[in-house]
């Protein structure tokens, strides 16, 4: 099998046909005035400076009450340093000290702290982020994301490339709602702001060591210190996150779903003047393990159609039965997900005197070479299907930020080129497979020609898709009255995205299953998006807002569609109209938050991945029109300097409003209308809350105490609302407790995740045979309960 996957990274020779469409397209790029920008040299404090994150926090909402400190969580989300309870928009801040309180380090512990948000995972390349439901319908690599992910002020190109771990993080905000005046990318569901710790003048030393069962073990470390006194600091910071499997295979006898991350990243930090700061980024991180495997939720019955009868009793022929088993998978192949990222980002703050002037650089590498095996049985019907990715993205961004006073402004200008290559492993052929489809071709006619497929013959797919896009935006502040302040936004987009595919096949593949392509197509489009918005402070720390917005995704590319006939090759742009009102609020000495908002947002031409149920490859289409509406709450209580109480929670009646050719799920038959139906992987109902305790002993000594739950209602995991896809609600409980010693230098803690071993399904989906019909419906099990300790040392 390794000389056949060694053959398939050649290109092949392809017989072409297709569609061609071709246009020209003059790139404006990149990478421009780095130099200019460091030569400014004359003085300034970077805009986008902000304070200590807050040290004790351990809410998910966006005040400093959620910890026993009263120092206040300062944003960056309109891109200038801001008190979180005076930002008029939807946000929650996670602080990365409440991160290491907690022992969060990935995007689903952010999801289980925060209302609305949705992370969804099938394997590194096809993971997607949602804010209000809206965004997790596809990571398709022919798609914009409608949820961006920001590192340090880089747009991050893939969903995928925010799966690293969260580590050595300041704090991490998700803004909810429309945000492309003030951000690179037109982001049309909301942002997932992230900023790292930077250099500090003053040397220290963090280390933390972690381990627990299933040979859970992770490693941290931060150094940070000055190299040239007043004028140059370095931050260096490493992890290694391991935990072995903790789904049985009872085939190979490997556990699958292990974890396997390790990275790292260097900072410089230099103050060459008092008005002018650079900051240089370099990091890279590997990803290498068993991710991603599904458990059987249930086996259809035959009499769902003629067809799924056909498929099970072709696999019962070669001796496999599917039954419903969530302690146990059977793939027969090895699981392996292998990503290695890196890049590099330089920004500089320069202070004119009467703005700041900005400038982020960046590039950005991103690489996804798995293995898995893809008919979800133990039989060797189909060894590989697999997209070897690598995503080679740039970025330029200028802003200038006036100085804070009654009138303020922000303009800036994006640029941005992105160029994925995939080769696609659409199928590779197992020794099972003339059987296979011999035996299900004469169940249907018994006089039907056997079938001869050569084991490892492979129908092979190699994309190339471009990404260019340039953007103009800005927004102002007036604040009319010392109470009332009005905002407004605009933004210009342009994009273009262009791309090839050719198909091409090795041996004797399925003919079925093997159709050939060329496909040359490219599409441009414009689009302006705005914001208005009104605030008025009740009172000193009550803020009353209201907002309308709108949002652009961009045009898709529909580039492997020949699998499905009749589908189109380019995906019109989905746009958003997004109301908004809320009410930030703090009482009785700041001790109680309590945030409220309300949100209609209207999206056309909703970008989704259709999973055909015959077992063909997804395809993208516009699927319609869709309202997410409802009501998020976030709130603190400091009950006593000892004890506080933290909760968020979320209603979100997200539907269809149109989708009157919607294809058929499992099950069902006849013409599908899916109008005022749900909208998938929106659960209506989240709520997270904490329960946080410490207490002061003599000698420097703190214990503490923590408990956390995390409730999510049921979804349907498809597109098409089938019966059989629906995912049940469920709750999840952690537990911590430790204490800190010698004035917090030393802390100790035992932890357990999912204390009551909830089994839940991250997603769903069906499973079925290339040219065969769905025979089950699987999906990934979130992780059982885990225990363990973490030792952490600061100096």
């Amino acid at each position: 099998m390794t000389g056949v996957i060694g053959q398939a990274r050649q290109r092949p020779n392809t017989e072409s046909r297709g569609l061609i469409m071709k246009s020209s397209y003059r790139r404006a790029l990149l990478l421009s005035s780095i130099l200019g920008v460091a030569a400014m040299g004359q003085p300034a404090l970077a805009a986008t400076a902000v304070a200590p994150a807050d040290t004790a926090s351990t809410g998910a909402s966006d005040d400093s009450s959620s910890g026993a400190s009263s120092e206040e969580i300062t944003v960056t989300a309109r891109r200038t340093a801001e008190r979180a309870q005076d930002v008029p928009i939807a946000l929650s801040v996670i602080s990365g000290a409440n991160l290491e309180r907690t022992g969060g380090y990935t995007l689903t512990d952010v999801q289980f702290q925060t209302p609305s948000l949705t992370s969804y995972n099938s394997n590194p390349r096809n993971s997607s982020i949602g804010i209000r439901g809206i965004g997790v319908s596809s990571a398709s690599d022919g798609l914009d994301t409608s949820v961006g992910v920001y590192i340090d002020n880089v747009y991050l190109g893939r969903p995928g490339m925010a799966l690293s771990d969260l580590i050595d993080v300041e704090r991490v905000e998700v803004l909810r709602g429309p945000q492309g005046t003030l951000f690179g990318r037109n982001n049309s569901a909301g942002v997932l702001n992230i900023t790292t710790r930077k250099p500090e003048f003053t040397f220290g030393v963090t280390a933390e060591l972690s381990g627990g069962n299933y040979n859970y073990n992770q490693e941290r470390i931060s150094i940070t210190g000055p190299l040239i006194d007043g004028l140059l600091a370095f931050r260096a910071t490493g992890f290694n996150t391991h935990r072995d499997g903790v789904l049985t295979n009872t085939k190979t006898g490997i556990a699958a779903n292990s974890v396997g991350r390790s990275g790292g990243r260097l900072q410089l930090l230099a103050t060459p003047t008092s008005k002018l700061t650079l900051r240089l980024v370099a990091d890279y991180s590997v990803e290498d393990d068993t991710c991603c495997v599904n458990s059987t939720k249930l086996v259809l019955p035959a009499s769902t159609s003629t067809a799924t009868a056909r498929t099970l009793s072709a696999l019962a022929t070669l001796g496999y039965v599917p039954t419903r088993n969530l302690n146990a998978t059977q793939n027969n192949a090895p699981q392996n997900m292998l990503t290695d990222q890196k890049g590099v980002s330089l920004q500089a703050d320069w202070d004119l005197g009467f703005a700041t002037l900005t400038s982020v650089t960046a590039w950005k590498y991103w690489h996804f070479h798995p293995l898995q095996d893809s008919d979800g049985t133990p039989l060797d019907i189909i060894q590989v299907n697999v997209a070897q990715t690598k995503d080679d993205q740039y970025s330029q961004e200028f802003r200038l930020a006036s100085q804070p006073g009654r009138f303020n402004w922000q303009i800036g200008g994006y640029l941005f080129h992105q160029r994925l290559k995939d080769h696609f492993i659409l199928n590779q052929f197992g020794y099972d497979a003339s059987a296979f489809y011999t035996t299900y071709l004469r169940l249907a006619n018994p006089a039907a020609p056997a079938v001869n497929i050569a084991t490892g013959s492979q129908y092979l797919d190699d994309v190339d898709t471009t990404v260019d896009s340039i953007a103009a935006f800005g927004q102002a502040n007036f604040a009319v009255t010392d109470r009332l302040t009005l905002t407004g936004g605009l933004r210009y987009t342009h994009d273009k995205r262009s791309g090839t595919s050719d198909t091409s096949t090795v041996g004797t593949p399925y003919a079925a299953t093997s159709i050939p392509f060329h496909y040359d197509v490219s599409v441009t489009g414009n689009n302006l998006s705005y914001l208005l918005s009104a605030s008025y402070k009740i009172a000193n720390d009550v803020l009353f807002y209201a907002s309308y917005s709108t949002g652009y995704k961009g045009s898709g590319l529909n580039l492997n569609s020949a699998v499905s006939a009749g589908t189109p090759l380019v995906l019109a742009p989905e746009k958003v109209k997004n109301w908004e009102v809320g009410l930030k609020q703090q009482y009785f000495g700041r001790r109680l938050t309590l945030n409220l908002s309300a949100f209609s947002t209207d999206l056309s031409g909703l970008q989704a991945n259709i999973v055909p149920t015959n077992g063909n490859r997804s395809y993208l289409a516009n699927v319609g029109d869709v309202r997410s509406r409802g009501i998020e709450v976030d709130g603190s209580l400091r009950v006593s300097e000892h004890l506080t109480l933290s909760a968020n929670g979320s209603f979100n009646d997200a539907k269809y409003t149109k989708y009157t050719n919607a294809p058929c799920p499992v099950g069902v038959t006849g013409t599908c209308d899916l109008t005022g139906r749900p909208l998938f992987q929106a659960p209506k109902w989240v709520g997270n809350g904490t329960i946080d305790y410490h207490t002061e002993l003599a000698n420097g000594i703190r214990p503490y105490a923590l408990a956390q739950y995390s409730y999510r209602s049921s979804v349907f995991g498809t597109a098409d609302d089938g019966p059989y896809s629906r995912i049940p609600g469920y709750g999840v409980a952690n537990f911590r407790v430790g204490a800190s010693f010698k004035d917090g230098r030393y802390d100790l803690s035992a932890w357990v995740s999912n204390a009551f071993d909830k089994k839940y399904f991250q997603n769903l989906s069906t499973t079925a045979i290339v040219g065969a019909a769905a025979f089950a419906y699987a999906g990934q099990l979130g992780t059982p309960r885990t225990a363990g300790a973490t030792l952490r040392v600061t100096f």
